[in-house]
């Protein structure tokens, strides 16, 4: 009789951190930062930075990040099953979107409405991404 080898700590740790639990934490977290960014204001700068190396800079950034995004996808993709990762992709897909609209919105309205922080951008886009995965969670991908 063959003894069976005891499953790695990783594989044990990812059976116990699913998509479910890191969603409510970042929907959580996302509704802390958005009662916090109420308590401060953004301050304005007196100067504009210079076109040239801001635009390089947002650039780079993009570029970078999007190919490490890219990456950290792929390792995603390896390691859930297609319908989960499909959840998590749909679901960031409905959070850009939204604070896509949201940020549309709040232009449009902006001397009506009190003025909208980066923090406050970024709560909506992790709360509505946490959202769209539930969505998708609750109605499966393919209604």
């Amino acid at each position: 009789m063959e003894k069976q080898s005891p499953k790695s700590l990783w594989y044990r740790m990812c059976r116990w951190l699913k998509p479910d639990w890191i969603f409510v934490v970042l929907l959580t977290g996302s509704i802390v930062l958005l009662i916090l960014s109420g308590q401060k204001t953004d301050v304005a700068p007196l100067v504009a930075a210079p076109l040239f190396p801001k635009l390089a800079l947002l650039i780079g950034a993009t570029v970078i990040f999007s190919a490490i995004a890219t990456l950290g996808a792929r390792l995603d993709r390896k390691h859930l099953d297609d319908y989960m990762f499909q959840m998590v992709a749909n679901g960031a897909v409905i959070g850009i979107i939204t604070t896509l609209f949201v940020n549309m919105v709040w232009e449009s309205g902006s001397g009506n409405l009190p003025p909208i922080s980066k923090d406050d951008l970024i709560a909506v886009m992790i709360g509505s991404w946490s959202l769209g995965y539930f969505f998708y969670r609750w109605r499966g991908i393919n209604p």
